[in-house]
């Protein structure tokens, strides 16, 4: 009988032991925006914005290159927006990777990086790390509180999927909510940021526009900063056309001429659709504002029936056109208002390629004239 207890009671232990393991290795599954930062890494990444220039895409790196005397990482940032590059600092909290300041050169995309790569900090720190296994990390503050989690709790089918990113295949937790669509963002559980994100509008009427996604193109080890390179300024042509920054609203811009040189009078138009890409009545009003750099030239409120205004810039470069529109949103408290954006740019090139295409024209023509004089003289020698 004594042998029997023996026996049970190691078994007993043995499946306590066993059990206790086993919840030590799902509290060891954790994860938090800069887990397992280490200083001289770097992650490259493609991110697309809706709230930033309706979605354009950006190329963006991040080198941890330092830290300051409170823990927060001082990182070189290099953003490739359109062809021009900006290079600068930014400092990241050493608790959840959020940015808490910037240099001016890349001021402006500060906000870009937290509600975007470092989103997930809100709900999950150095301090309390968040399990990656079903559970809800929190709530986002719209209607009915929707959860934040991974798996069932937050209403997401699918909570581990391997994925391939930066010539790596990964074994992720898939971080999301659902709202009218699943949004999702993929995380491996000793990468410092997320793999990658397709995170949706909050909206219910189709189609619903992605609010942001992301994904790892590069990452590695460097003794130096990463400086993207520059690429070529594309010159627009008319129509543009893109969501706007809630993504309720659909938006082409026209103008003319098509060129658009310094000293010369260009006219603008907008038109808008709704989510459908239906055509707004015309009587409905909107926004439109023209900067020329940091200053406003021209502000002006329109019908939506294609009114032009007409500006003039007197520089050439990258210039902003922004169209606003007031959206009625409801909420569990009744009814707000949202002004929606969507911001364009046009580009005012330089009068010198003008002048070059006539002189290249003026070349051309004397080389034609000498061209047939010569095969003249040979036929006529000939015949």
């Amino acid at each position: 009988m004594k042998r029997v207890t023996t026996y049970v009671t190691s078994m007993m232990l043995a499946a306590v032991l066993s059990i206790s393991s086993i919840v030590t290795a799902n509290a060891q599954s954790t994860w938090y925006p800069g887990k397992g930062a280490e200083l001289g890494t770097y992650f490259v990444y493609t991110i697309r914005d809706l709230e930033y220039e309706s979605g354009r895409e950006l190329e963006v790196a991040i080198w941890l290159g330092s830290r300051d005397s409170q823990g927060n990482w001082i990182a070189d940032v290099s953003i490739n927006d359109a062809g021009v590059v900006s290079n600068g600092k930014m400092v990241l909290s050493s608790i959840n990777m959020q940015p808490q300041s910037a240099e001016p050169s890349v001021s402006k995309y500060r906000a870009i990086v937290q509600r975007t790569l470092t989103w997930l900090g809100d709900f999950a720190n150095s301090g309390d790390p968040k399990p990656l296994a079903p559970s809800a990390w929190g709530r986002l503050a719209i209607t009915g509180g929707v959860p934040v989690g991974v798996g069932a709790p937050a209403s997401l089918q699918v909570t581990n999927e391997q994925v391939t990113a930066a010539n790596t295949t990964w074994n992720t937790t898939i971080v999301g909510f659902r709202y009218a669509k699943d949004s999702k963002i993929w995380v491996a559980e000793n990468f410092p940021l997320p793999i990658k994100a397709e995170v949706y509008a909050f909206r219910t009427e189709e189609p619903i526009p992605l609010q942001y996604s992301f994904e790892l193109k590069r990452f590695g080890r460097s003794d130096n900063p990463i400086e993207l390179t520059p690429g070529v300024v594309e010159i627009p042509k008319p129509p543009l056309e893109k969501f706007g920054s809630t993504g309720n609203v659909y938006v082409l811009l026209y103008w003319g001429p098509q060129t658009i040189m310094p000293g010369q009078d260009v006219q603008i138009a907008a038109q808008l659709y709704d989510a459908g890409k239906r055509p707004l009545k015309e009587t409905e009003r909107y926004t439109i504002e023209v900067f020329d750099g940091d200053k406003s030239i021209l502000k002006q409120e329109l019908s939506n029936n294609l009114q032009p205004v007409t500006v003039r810039f007197e520089s050439e470069g990258v210039k902003k056109v922004v169209v606003s529109y007031i959206v009625p949103f409801r909420t569990g408290e009744g009814e707000t208002k949202l002004i929606d954006r969507t911001e364009f740019n046009i580009v005012v090139v330089p009068e010198f390629p003008v002048a070059i295409m006539a002189i290249v024209a003026s070349i051309m023509a004397v080389m034609i004239a000498v061209t047939r004089g010569r095969l003249g003289s040979i036929l006529n020698r000939q015949f």
